[in-house]
């Protein structure tokens, strides 16, 4: 008596189930919404505020976070910043390096020293800059290939 009975509840219950499938009227379907064609629109340039490299960062910025970097190509890059002047930096392609970074006299730049490689980078609230060499202007130009941004705290 129990299989009649579930045979008798499920027919229903598939037949609504292969009614809200579709089948190939549903798929022929076509909806004409009229953004087919392309549209020139006018996008307003936006200037980028990016926040100063600040005077003695060391003593004036939280700057122990982590900082990401996105390339043209759209890979991914981080550095994360400790308090005892450690980093740990993760490359676009996934190498990771760490060591400890170095203050320059004036606490608004730091100094990575990587594969025989010197970077070094100007300290602002959220943000590294990374300079062309430690005689460059720490608020000189920006470019989102040199900004590396954390998240506001």
């Amino acid at each position: 008596m129990k299989n009649p009975t579930r045979l008798a509840l499920a027919a229903p219950l598939a037949l609504a189930l292969a009614a809200c499938g579709g089948g190939a009227d549903a798929d022929e379907r076509v909806v004409d919404d009229g953004l087919t064609e392309g549209v020139d629109v006018d996008v307003p340039e936006v200037d980028v505020e990016y926040p100063e490299v600040s005077v003695d960062a060391r003593g004036t910025v939280n700057y122990q976070r982590t900082y990401t970097n996105t390339d043209a190509a759209g890979g991914t890059s981080t550095i994360t910043l400790g308090a005892d002047d450690s980093y740990t930096m993760t490359k676009a392609d996934g190498t990771e390096t760490s060591g400890t970074f170095n203050w320059y006299s004036d606490n608004s730049r730091i100094l990575i020293r990587e594969d025989g490689t010197s970077m070094v980078f100007g300290v602002a609230d959220g943000a590294l800059y990374r300079l062309a060499d430690e005689n460059a202007d720490p608020n000189g130009p920006r470019t989102p290939e040199n900004t590396f941004t954390a998240p506001a705290l």
